[in-house]
């Protein structure tokens, strides 16, 4: 049967051409085959992987379809769990979800079509634990959940997000050991070293062996992260000890070290300025220790003495692990030009080369072209006064908003925690939160960000999806408490 739809036409006979039985078996028939092709009229999304306990779907002016592990999921569909059970959903563009008990949840647009990927989601209740896909990757700013009028925004990420009420704060009070047990595989730990503050045009950043997360202000950065520039971005990055540095268009920057304020260790900030150009004002680290700041380049290692300065790398300078890594070009020695390497002009302080080396005072431009031998110019270059990105020194930030957190008070409202990736919450006002950050945001619209992560999120007992297979077995509920309260007991089978 080709046909989408059937058409009865005639009139029965008076008396059944069949037995009674025969007659309400063919009936029975075309009611089971509307129902199959109405099914197979909307997009299948994905199907249920893993169910314990009860999970309906309902699409909009149908009824209830009590679901099972294998059944599929439609765009569109509502999908609820009852109060003791869980769901284990995976979409077709790999993304998954566990959805938790007593959760209310609907997949209201899914497209993997080229150009055109998007996974829109809204929560009414409960909560989720999901990772994303091939859409997040893909296009990441089609992929989104919804809560109320606050959306969150999902960039290749694993995280959580429940909407809490006296639940919460009761699984708050006395998380249960086993719980704790049960979460601790999924956590990533990971230690912000810096925000942005301003963000225009094209501005990503990735870790090794992971994909690039777009930037936007107040996107946290971590040791280990490279940003990159395309030809119209510029960055401003905030850094914990208050040090601004302004990436250029074109440009590529990796974080190798960060450390501040933490006890027994020495403070350190190392970059590498593989290609582009930069310009750095120093913080609290650089005042206390400069030896303890530096920028790499391929051709020479940067030192400060309390500075504001700017460099470019161009050329020979360009780090030879980039594509299209420029080569070392003829420079001419009395007037080299922006490609002929590695130039640095101090604005505040003192600052030097490793190579040689070589002081570059207050005002002046020291210079390392493909030889290799740092000197100082008696000009400043002209590129110099059309940089690029702004004077860091001269863009405000507001360092307590920047990295501010508060104590969860348990309040009702959405509560989301990261396990890895970025996600930004968004109502009336908007946080980017990182690896293992947490954020709320409540009835006011007002999102805010979370330290430290509240147990409830931190010792979730639900699988997390990207590690969850049938073979973990199931989780059983004891003595008809519902999992995730205090003193409860759990058995794994």
């Amino acid at each position: 049967m080709t046909s989408s739809s059937l058409k009865l036409t005639g009139r029965l006979p008076a008396q059944p051409l069949f037995g009674t039985g025969l007659l309400q078996r063919w009936l029975a028939g075309i009611v089971i085959a509307l129902l199959a092709l109405t099914a197979a009229a909307q997009q299948k999304a994905g199907e249920v992987t893993h169910l314990q306990g009860m999970a309906t779907a309902q699409q909009p002016g149908d009824g209830l379809r009590f679901l099972g592990s294998g059944d599929a999921v439609l765009e569109g569909d509502v999908l609820t769990t009852t109060d003791k059970g869980f769901a284990v959903i995976t979409l077709s563009d790999g993304t998954k979800f566990t959805l938790r008990p007593s959760t209310s949840f609907v997949l209201e647009r899914y497209s993997q079509n080229p150009g055109a990927e998007a996974a829109v989601m809204r929560l009414f209740k409960g909560g989720m634990r999901m990772a994303s896909g091939q859409i997040a990757k893909r296009n990441p700013a089609g992929i989104e959940l919804r809560v109320n009028t606050a959306t969150v925004g999902i960039i290749g990420t694993s995280f959580d997000a429940r909407i809490c009420g006296a639940d919460c704060r009761q699984e708050n009070a006395a998380p249960s050991l086993a719980a704790l047990q049960a979460a601790q595989a999924g956590v990533v730990t990971g230690i912000v070293a810096a925000r942005v503050v301003q963000s225009t045009g094209e501005v990503a950043a990735s870790q090794p062996g992971k994909p690039a997360r777009p930037l936007a202000v107040g996107a946290p950065l971590y040791e280990g992260d490279v940003v990159r520039t395309g030809a119209g971005g510029v960055a401003v990055i905030g850094f914990k000890d208050q040090s601004k540095v302004s990436v250029n268009p074109q440009s590529t920057l990796r974080i190798d070290a960060f450390v501040y304020n933490k006890p027994q260790t020495p403070d350190a900030m190392g970059l590498s300025l593989l290609k582009g150009g930069l310009r750095a004002f120093t913080g609290l680290i650089g005042k206390k220790s400069p030896d303890a700041f530096s920028v790499k380049t391929k051709t020479s290692t940067v030192g400060i003495r309390g500075t504001g300065m700017d460099i470019s790398c161009e050329g020979p300078c360009v780090d030879a692990s980039l594509s299209g890594a420029g080569a070392a070009s003829a420079a001419n020695s009395a007037n080299p030009k922006k490609p002929d390497g590695l130039f640095m002009l101090t604005w505040v302080g003192g600052s030097y080369f490793f190579v040689g080396p070589l002081d570059v005072p207050l005002n002046r431009v020291g210079f390392i072209g493909g030889d290799g031998v740092a000197r100082l110019l008696e000009n400043v270059p002209d590129f110099f006064k059309d940089f690029g990105s702004p004077r860091p020194d001269q863009v405000e930030v507001n360092w307590d908003n920047l990295f501010a957190t508060v104590l969860s008070l348990g309040a009702d409202g959405l509560y989301v925690l990261v396990r890895d990736g970025h996600v930004f919450m968004s109502d009336s006002s908007r946080i980017d939160l990182g690896i293992n950050e947490a954020g709320y945001l409540g009835p006011n619209g007002l999102a805010l960000r979370l330290a430290p992560v509240p147990s409830f999120l931190l010792n979730d007992p639900y699988p997390l999806p990207e590690l969850f297979t049938n073979l973990n077995g199931q989780i059983f509920q004891l003595f008809g408490v519902t999992l995730g309260q205090p003193g409860q007991e759990i058995c794994r089978l």
